[in-house]
């Protein structure tokens, strides 16, 4: 088909799909892990409307996961749900007559989560972080207690001063107002590392202006609007529910999958005295709902919700100014459509950059060039790469830019943490409302956080600024903190480059 005034070009759809690599601590092996099986996965007498199944593992090669025992218990009590006087208990060991095939789809293997719990996590996270609360299973965990394994104190003190106010941008030093800790609020790993909060200031979004006010664009699986971590303030859907999850609808505050609740968190669970905190605490959020409850939708709904939070609507009814991808899709450079694709794809975000909106997206989890993923390969997005809080080093999975590539290309990418990070998740994932995940789709979003608190704080400028130009005020930010200490920095960053790949400077919450 050749082009015309209609028609540009055609080129084939791409599926998008979430950049998260789940994960769990060694702790909960024995204590057990929940998750939603698929509708398929049948047990007589053992599946009831108040049960839930809670899976039991152990550690296998690599650091990696082998579910050994299922057990159905009341979902609010924890009791065992009994059949025929027996409590529900099923064993690896005692399926194995029973197939390879019925082991597969209960089990998996190890390393890979059963085919009909697909949710699953298939390793142990590094020890940065952990579900708040201690003891019992994971679905019963309190979110209001003390981390197990936690990385960020967990009180504040209701003596300090009710604000911080301090300018100059030195590692102490802050442009925009920050308050103490919530008693009974967490700092997670990736806004602890990147300086955006302690004990004794987290930031504030309390008596900014009217006119430097922000609202986050998430996405990406929807955001559980019943969370009472989050202030999500509308969403709006362009995802087709899918047909193998049962009860998953288009609704934008609704999330099944609860990838997109999770990147919520990370940018802006608030300062209320329970789970976690974000980056910038009770932040408004919006949801952009464009993957289904299997974390996965099409590369042209990313790009029509975009297109609709830059629209003369969209601007009207939900003022995104900044805009979260934590997805990706995939067309090889050598692909006869690649530039088409390309051309098309971008145009859609960069006529959001053009309208002064901030775009970041995941680089991917691949441990691979960054180049042919979209969106993060289009020229006027943040493409943000993972680093391990623990480890100082880029994460195993995350994606890269070549160190040979272009300078535009390189001048993109920023790094931010991505392993093992708390924050909330949907209650239709796990009903304690927070879980630890890993991926660039975590990382992603400490970036968001970041571009928002530029902007309530007046140093990225709200209009008359192109989206993509407000990452020079990110990366000026990155680079002066790790001009103050060579140590805020990870093996590899921008500063040392190693076996040709980059992942740019380590993201800092100046702002």
């Amino acid at each position: 088909m050749k082009a015309s005034s209609v028609v540009k070009a055609v080129v084939k759809d791409r599926v998008v799909a979430s950049q998260q690599t789940a994960c769990v601590e060694r702790s909960y092996l024995q204590k057990g892990i929940t998750a939603t099986p698929l509708p398929s996965f049948k047990w007589a007498g053992c599946m009831t409307p108040r049960s839930k199944l809670i899976w039991r593992a152990s550690a296998c090669s690599g650091g990696k996961i082998s579910y050994i025992e299922i057990r159905s218990v009341d979902r609010v009590t924890n009791a065992p749900i009994m059949n025929n006087r027996a409590p529900c208990v099923l064993s690896l060991s005692g399926s194995a007559s029973l197939g390879a095939t019925f082991v597969r789809q209960r089990f998996g293997a190890c390393g890979q989560a059963p085919s009909l719990a697909r949710t699953l996590p298939t390793r142990i996270c590094s020890a940065t972080g952990g579900n708040p609360g201690a003891g019992g299973s994971s679905g019963t965990t309190n979110p209001n207690s003390g981390g197990a394994g936690g990385t960020g104190a967990t009180t504040g003190n209701p003596g300090t001063p009710p604000t911080t106010t301090m300018g100059g941008g030195g590692p102490s030093g802050f442009t925009q107002a920050r308050v103490p800790l919530t008693s009974g609020d967490q700092i997670p790993s990736g806004v602890g590392r990147i300086e955006a909060g302690s004990a004794a200031a987290v930031f504030s979004i309390a008596g900014v202006p009217a006119d430097r006010q922000v609202v986050v664009g998430v996405v990406d699986s929807g955001i559980d609007g019943t969370h009472p971590d989050l202030n999500v303030i509308g969403g709006s859907s362009w995802v087709i529910p899918s047909a193998k999850v049962a009860g998953d609808v288009a609704d934008a505050d609704v999330d099944k999958y609860g990838h997109g609740t999770h990147v919520a968190g990370i940018v802006a669970a608030k300062n209320n005295g329970a789970g976690v905190v974000g980056i910038a605490p009770g932040l408004p959020l919006y949801s952009l709902k464009v993957l289904d409850a299997q974390g996965v939708g099409a590369l042209s709904d990313a790009m029509a919700a975009v297109e609709w939070a830059a629209s003369a609507e969209g601007k009207a009814k939900a003022n995104i100014r900044v805009i979260n991808l934590s997805l990706a899709a995939y067309i090889a450079p050598t692909d006869p459509d690649y530039q088409a694709t390309m051309d098309l794809v971008c145009a859609s975000f960069k006529a959001a950059s053009d309208a002064g909106i901030v775009v970041i997206a995941a680089a991917g989890n691949y441990a691979s060039d960054t180049r042919g993923y979209l969106p993060a390969s289009c020229p006027t997005v943040i493409a943000v790469t993972s680093m391990d809080p623990a480890s100082n080093t880029p994460s195993s999975f995350s994606n890269f830019m070549p160190a040979d590539a272009a300078a535009a290309d390189k001048n993109r990418v920023i790094a931010a943490p991505g392993n093992g990070i708390l924050s909330t998740i949907s209650y239709a994932r796990e009903a304690s409302g927070y879980r630890e995940l890993s991926g660039t789709s975590m990382a992603s979003p400490h970036v968001a956080g970041v571009a928002a608190t530029c902007f309530l704080s007046g140093a990225c400028p709200t209009s008359g600024v192109a989206g993509i130009d407000q990452l020079t005020t990110l990366q000026a930010a990155a680079n002066e903190r790790l001009a103050q200490s060579a140590d805020y920095g990870f093996a590899g960053d921008a500063s040392s480059t190693a076996n040709g790949k980059y992942y740019g400077s380590l993201l800092w919450a100046k702002f």
